[in-house]
């Protein structure tokens, strides 16, 4: 009877961190768990096995391993929000894989990919043929997202455009994120922090230091929200 009992507040002990490190990780969807998340589930998983199924472990332990688990889970991805160096460590961060119809082979070398693990990719978002894709990003979590060409899309977005005509849904960059300049999305796009300061003031009327973040695309300009005062 004591066993039971104390498997049962084990399990539940274990049921509570599992969903205090889902809470820890944010309002995720599953499609969104990065290689990290999963690493963070894997070791938790791991203590608690251990923990229901080596009666020696004094529950105390497995209480200390929980909080302990949970707090560096905390700091880790606090530290990753407010540091970017950091968090691409850890985290990485998406890549152009197609950009206006050419695949970046260094890209592929470097996520260990080959054209036919790209294919698989887009035959599950219906795309079957490499050559409908305009862009391609490839997401933290190993996901594809994907532009066509404005001939490829339905019908009525192909009768209205030709893909030389005026098209809002060019590619978008991200220059500012969470108040801080990306500077690797100005430089593929091919500007630099100066040319960012002065066309943000001129179609914003925002200081690059006011704005928490700013998209832009060459056929719609910016698109920028202001940090809160």
């Amino acid at each position: 009877m004591e066993d039971m009992l104390t498997y049962v507040v084990k399990l539940t002990t274990g049921m509570i961190g599992v969903i205090i490190v889902i809470r820890l990780l944010g309002k995720k969807e599953l499609a969104q768990i990065t290689p990290l998340d999963f690493v963070y589930a894997l070791i938790l998983g791991s203590v608690i096995e251990e923990a229901l199924y080596e009666t020696t472990m004094p529950f105390y332990e497995m209480l200390f391993a929980l909080a302990y688990w949970a707090l560096l889970i905390y700091v880790i991805e606090k530290f990753a929000l407010k540091n970017e160096r950091f968090s691409r460590v850890m985290k990485g961060k998406p890549e152009l894989l197609i950009n206006d119809g050419i695949i970046d082979v260094k890209v592929m070398d470097r996520n260990n990919m080959d054209v036919d693990e790209l294919r698989v990719l887009l035959r599950m978002q219906q795309i079957f043929s490499l050559k409908s894709v305009k862009y391609a990003v490839l997401e933290n979590n190993g996901m594809l997202s994907v532009m066509q060409y404005a001939s490829e899309e339905p019908a009525i977005r192909r009768e209205l455009m030709d893909d030389d005509e005026y098209d809002e849904n060019e590619i978008t960059y991200l220059f500012v994120d969470a108040g801080k300049v990306e500077h690797d999305e100005l430089e593929r796009a091919g500007f630099d922090e100066k040319w960012l300061k002065e066309k943000l003031e001129k179609d914003t009327d925002y200081d690059v230091d006011e704005v928490y973040f700013a998209e832009w695309n060459r056929n719609t300009g910016f698109f920028a929200q202001a940090k809160d005062k």
